[in-house]
């Protein structure tokens, strides 16, 4: 027969002072932060632009509890602008290297050799031409001009309340983003292009911040009709506060580097070479630049990260390790 221990009363009280404890100061006030400083846009926007997706960024957030858990068994953190200084670049360095990994088949990829859309097998291949759209183009959401992707975002400015007074920020409430199809020419023949399945880049992808258009309003003005329409589409309603629109985009006659997998698609007059993921290539991205650019930005964005990051991460590990011990 089984018996059930029963806490003592006291013990029950100290789990439910708590339990109330965390609920009141660190989960309504991270709802709260959620909703008002809609983190969530924000890191969608990161996400896209440094291509770190859901599962690599909770990696990152494991190592690093796998490395400040042990040090927190071993005693109290130490009380020290050093150590948290050593501690804010051990999460540094762990963050580019993560933009480092997350973007190395993208830099694998530019290693597989160029090619003549005219003269294109089936397989891994990596094109840089002008674009076409393959229909009607798409209208820029905040340029009101044709393209072939775009990534838009609406930014509005909250009060953000602290300990002493409150400080205005401009906070992400939206973001959206499409791509149609399109050819690629490089002067010798066509690629067809199906987006849908690519990591889109409208905007160097080495800098996360690049827009192609910026409309900033402020709270007593109306935005142009075009936007205002828009914005509707997005359900965010109109505001007294000010805000800002920006968009990248790719228009119709931009140069263009894509690598992924071609395949012959029909027959005859009516066949096509269609890119359309990913296959056996080690990534499927479209991003708007020359090949030289390109491959620098890339360079940049995967090289120097992980130079940078390895220093930082190695340099706050052994600080940390050092004072706490």
């Amino acid at each position: 027969m089984m018996s059930s221990v029963v806490p003592p009363t006291g013990t029950l009280v100290i789990y439910a002072f708590a339990a109330a404890f965390l609920l009141v100061f660190v989960g309504i006030p991270f709802l709260a932060c959620l909703y008002y400083v809609r983190i969530g846009n924000e890191l969608r926007i990161v996400s896209r632009r440094t291509r770190v997706g859901a599962w690599a960024g909770f990696a990152a957030c494991i190592l690093v509890m796998a490395v400040f858990a042990p040090l927190r068994v071993l005693g109290p953190f130490p009380d020290s602008v050093w150590f948290w200084l050593a501690a804010a670049s051990f999460v540094g360095g762990v963050g580019l290297l993560t933009i480092a990994a997350s973007n190395a088949d993208w830099y694998r990829a530019l290693g597989i050799e160029s090619d003549r859309a005219g003269f294109i097998h089936d397989g891994p291949v990596r094109v840089t031409g002008d674009v076409r759209p393959v229909d009607d183009a798409l209208v820029g959401p905040f340029s009101d001009e044709p393209c072939l992707a775009y990534a838009a975002s609406v930014q509005e400015r909250r009060w953000i309340p602290n300990s002493r007074s409150s400080s205005s920020t401009m906070v992400p409430v939206a973001v959206d983003s499409d791509a149609t199809q399109f050819y690629v020419d490089d002067g010798s023949g066509e690629l067809l292009v199906d987006p849908e399945a690519a990591d889109v880049l409208p905007a160097d992808p080495a800098d996360v911040f690049a827009r192609d258009v910026t409309i900033e309003v402020e709270g007593d003005e109306r935005p142009p009709a075009h936007v205002v329409e828009r914005v509707d589409e997005l359900g965010i309603g109109s505001t007294s506060r000010d805000r800002s629109y920006r968009e990248a985009h790719i228009q119709p006659g931009d140069e263009v580097t894509v690598v992924g997998h071609c395949e012959s698609v029909g027959h005859g007059y009516a066949s096509n070479r269609v890119v359309a993921d990913a296959g056996e290539s080690p990534a499927f991205v479209v991003a708007t630049g020359s090949l030289e650019d390109v491959r620098s930005s890339v360079d940049m964005l995967v090289r120097w990260n992980a130079m940078a990051g390895s220093g930082l991460t190695a340099v706050g590990l052994l600080a940390m390790v050092w004072l706490g011990l």
